[in-house]
């Protein structure tokens, strides 16, 4: 933590608790708070834009998923001779 004042840097103690700073009165909690949301707010939209991206994919896959099983074809993220043991025991078994 910085023990100094943001506005006017006065040296404050490690125990002080108060909000505001006693030499400039500068509330230090609130102190350039806009850009600290507009920061969140940046981030935040990141990570709404990650995640839809992400589930954009998983409803890809069970499209693909569904096609596959409805032509009877392998899953093309199906190791290809995992997928012909498993075709060759199903059709001998």
């Amino acid at each position: 933590m910085n023990n100094r004042c943001p506005n006017c840097g006065e040296k404050l103690s490690v125990f002080y608790l108060k909000q505001t700073c006693p030499k400039c009165g500068v509330n230090l909690l609130y102190y350039k708070i806009d850009e600290q949301l507009a920061a969140d707010a940046a981030q935040a939209a990141k990570e709404v834009e990650a995640l839809w991206r992400f589930l954009r994919k998983l409803d890809k896959a069970r499209l693909i998923e569904k096609h596959c099983k409805k032509k009877g074809k392998t899953l093309p993220w199906e190791n290809n001779t995992e997928s012909k043991k498993a075709s060759e025991t199903e059709t001998s078994g």
